[in-house]
């Protein structure tokens, strides 16, 4: 845990020099249309958002989520986010773990209009997402 307080404090002094990149995400709601290559069909609703404060809160289909973010150009870093526990349809719950260990395993993204691809350390899209509050 240390070690990523680390890395998400460097980016963050990185992010403040660099301002500009840093501004792709904030302000944006997400919805996954594929995870892992597949298209997704969420068995309930989940979202992800990324506040102007350099946070993020979402629902996974259940429970609600939250932790902070940074972005470096087109790196991005997630702390663990924080979940409620609430009991979920089992279906709901295998979506939800699925997908919160796809956003926590992003390390980077590219961001098309309203269409935002997560990709892990190795550059493999993970996540895509289609943007909730798109004009």
């Amino acid at each position: 845990m240390i070690d990523f307080v680390k890395q998400l404090s460097a980016a963050a002094l990185i992010c403040s020099a660099g301002a500009a990149a840093c501004e792709n995400l904030p302000g944006s709601e997400w919805e996954p249309v594929r995870m892992n290559g597949e298209t997704f069909a969420p068995a309930a609703e989940i979202f992800l958002r990324f506040e102007q404060d350099g946070r993020y809160v979402g629902n996974g289909g259940c429970n609600s989520f939250r932790g902070a973010f940074v972005t470096n150009g087109d790196a991005l870093l997630l702390s663990p986010a924080a979940t409620t526990r609430m009991m979920c349809e089992e279906t709901v719950s295998r979506q939800e773990f699925e997908f919160l260990q796809l956003l926590m395993s992003a390390r980077g993204f590219r961001r098309d209009g309203p269409v935002l691809v997560l990709n892990d350390a190795t550059g493999t899209p993970v996540l895509d997402l289609r943007q909730r509050d798109a004009d």
